[in-house]
C-alpha cells in the first residue's frame, strides 16, 4: 500500500506500508523503514532507526492517527500521535493496489513508553499558519486536540495513564499482527479459530466456576450427601452460572476471550485429528466401554469441524473440503460408538 504524507504545498513524502485491517471505521497498517530511512530523534531518549517497527492506526473521520513505535529489537518505544486532516482513502484498483493521502497539520504528541506525554513541533505549526498552509480555525482545533490527548495520556496518581491508549489499540495491540494477517488473508479460518477458542475458554471458565461453587456447597450444605433442597439449589446455581458465562465467553467479554489470537489450528490439521480419532474408534475391540469417555471428545471435534465448515463457506466463499470431511469422519465415529 502506498501512503503519501503532505506537509504543506512544497513537501510530500511517500511510504510503503502493509495494510493489516481495512474496516470501515478503522485502518491498521505496518511500516518497517528500510535502510534509506534517516535516523530520526523524537526526544532525548528515543530515536527511530532503519528496521524499526511502526504500527499505524488510522480512523477515516478523525483528525489524528496513532503510531505504535518499536525498536528494531522489538522494544516498545511509545505512541506517536500525528495530527492530520481527515485522510483521503482511495478504493483499491483492479490489481488490488491502494493509495492513501494524509495531510499533516504539523503538531504532534509523543506518549513515551514511560514518562509524561509532550506536544511536539509547535514552531512548525506557527510557521505553517503564517504561510497560509494551516488556517486559524485548524490551528485552534489541533491545539485543543493535542491538549486533550496529553490529558488522556497523563499518568494519574495510581501510576497508570488516565484513558490511554484508545480502545482500538487495546482491542488490536501490535502483538496481534499475526492475527490481523490471518483475518486479512483467511477470514474464515480466523473467525472459526476465534469461535472455537472462545468455546474452549467457556469450558475452562465453567469448570472453574462450578468447582468453586461445589466446594462452597459441600462445605455449607449436605448437597452431595442426600437429595433435597440443597442439591436442587446447587444444580440451579450451576445452571445459572453456565447460562451467564456462555454469552460472556462467546461475545469476547471474558479476559481469555477479549482479543482474537492467531489460530490454534486450521481445518486441515483438524481433519487429521478427526481422522486419527475416527480410526482409533474403529479399531477398538470394546467400543461400548469406551463410549462414555469418547463421546464428549468426538462431539467437540465434530462441533469444531462444523464451525470451520460454516465460517470458511461464509467468509472465504470456498468449499471447506477438509472441514466437511472431518465432520463426516467424526459423525461416523459417533455412530459406531453409539
Amino acid at each position: 500500500m502506498r501512503v503519501e504524507v503532505q506537509r504543506g504545498p512544497d513537501r510530500s513524502d511517500t511510504f510503503s506500508q502493509e495494510l493489516l485491517l481495512d474496516d470501515t471505521d478503522l485502518k491498521i497498517s505496518l511500516q518497517v523503514p528500510g535502510r534509506d530511512f534517516p535516523i530520526t530523534r523524537i526526544d532525548e531518549r528515543t530515536t527511530l532507526r532503519p528496521d524499526s517497527l511502526m504500527v499505524w492506526y488510522l480512523w477515516p473521520d478523525r483528525w489524528y492517527e496513532v503510531g505504535a513505535f518499536f525498536s528494531p529489537r522489538g522494544t516498545f518505544l511509545g505512541h506517536y500521535v500525528n495530527l492530520i486532516r481527515p485522510p483521503h482513502l482511495d478504493e483499491p484498483t483492479l490489481e488490488g493496489d491502494r493509495s492513501w493521502m494524509v495531510e499533516d497539520l504539523f503538531l504532534d504528541v509523543w506518549v513515551p513508553a514511560s514518562g509524561s506525554p509532550v506536544i511536539l513541533d509547535r514552531d512548525e505549526l506557527e510557521t505553517a499558519v503564517s504561510r497560509g498552509w494551516v488556517s486559524g480555525e485548524e490551528r485552534t482545533r489541533v491545539e485543543k486536540l493535542a491538549v486533550s490527548i496529553v490529558a488522556r495520556a497523563s499518568i494519574g496518581s495510581g501510576g497508570l495513564r488516565r484513558s490511554w491508549p484508545p480502545p482500538a489499540l487495546r482491542r488490536w495491540p501490535p502483538d496481534l499482527v499475526p492475527a490481523l494477517r490471518l483475518k486479512r488473508d483467511s477470514p474464515g479460518t480466523f473467525f472459526a479459530a476465534r469461535l472455537s477458542g472462545r468455546i474452549i475458554a467457556y469450558g475452562l471458565y465453567l469448570m472453574g466456576v462450578v468447582s468453586a461453587t461445589s466446594i462452597v456447597f459441600a462445605w455449607l450444605t449436605d448437597a452431595f450427601v442426600t437429595a433435597g433442597p440443597a442439591q436442587v439449589a446447587w444444580l440451579s446455581t450451576v445452571a445459572v452460572e453456565a447460562v451467564i458465562l456462555l454469552p460472556a465467553a462467546l461475545g469476547g467479554w471474558l479476559p481469555a476471550t477479549s482479543w482474537p489470537r492467531p489460530a490454534l489450528t486450521d481445518e486441515r490439521s483438524l481433519f487429521v485429528a478427526t481422522l486419527a480419532s475416527g480410526l482409533a474408534v474403529l479399531t477398538l475391540n470394546e467400543r461400548a466401554s469406551w463410549a462414555g469417555a469418547l463421546l464428549p471428545v468426538y462431539g467437540t471435534l465434530g462441533l469444531f469441524s462444523a464451525i470451520f465448515a460454516v465460517c470458511r463457506a461464509r467468509f472465504d466463499r470456498a468449499i471447506p473440503a477438509f472441514a466437511i470431511a472431518g465432520l463426516l469422519v467424526t459423525l461416523a465415529a459417533l455412530v459406531v460408538l453409539l
